[in-house]
């Protein structure tokens, strides 16, 4: 399988196993179709607020797990990431456009992290807020101080 097959199947087994998988602690687990705000009545409201960039106020300070893709944003020597950027997909930010601020987290991870390949999917868990922060990459409508970051194993 060529490596374009592979990023492809890992696309989509991230986006598949997120609904199915049970997580192994007690933050809630949560797929990227959560971090969009229902569309009702509400969602139409004429306060300016672009709909990419709309969040779920419910979900502020909330323990979550999620699955996706690190792109990095500052590295501490090689390999280790501390600042990054979190997307559902493989190439979100490195190609233009750059996914929807409310599709985009901005983490922390305080221990830092080695990584091996952009290209791998992860498991990041943390606290989740909805504050906006803007990189030079893309802007994220949810900020996250993750505490645990692990391989998506398929």
């Amino acid at each position: 399988m060529n490596r374009l097959s592979s990023t492809v199947f890992a696309c989509i087994a991230v986006v598949l196993v997120s609904v199915a998988m049970p997580a192994n602690s007690d933050a809630e687990e949560i797929a990227w179709q959560d971090l969009v705000p229902p569309m009702d009545e509400s969602f139409f409201l004429e306060d300016e607020v672009p709909i990419g960039e709309r969040v779920r106020m419910d979900l502020d300070n909330k323990n979550v797990r999620i699955p996706g893709f690190i792109v990095p944003v500052d590295f501490e020597n090689r390999q280790v990431v501390t600042r990054f950027l979190f997307v559902p997909y493989f190439g979100a930010c490195i190609h233009e456009p750059a996914p929807p601020p409310n599709q985009t987290i901005y983490a922390e991870f305080e221990p830092g992290y080695t990584l091996e390949s952009l290209w791998d999917p992860f498991w990041i868990e943390g606290t989740l807020f909805t504050s906006k922060v803007v990189e030079d990459l893309a802007t994220a409508s949810y900020t996250l101080r993750a505490e645990k970051i692990e391989p998506f194993v398929y």
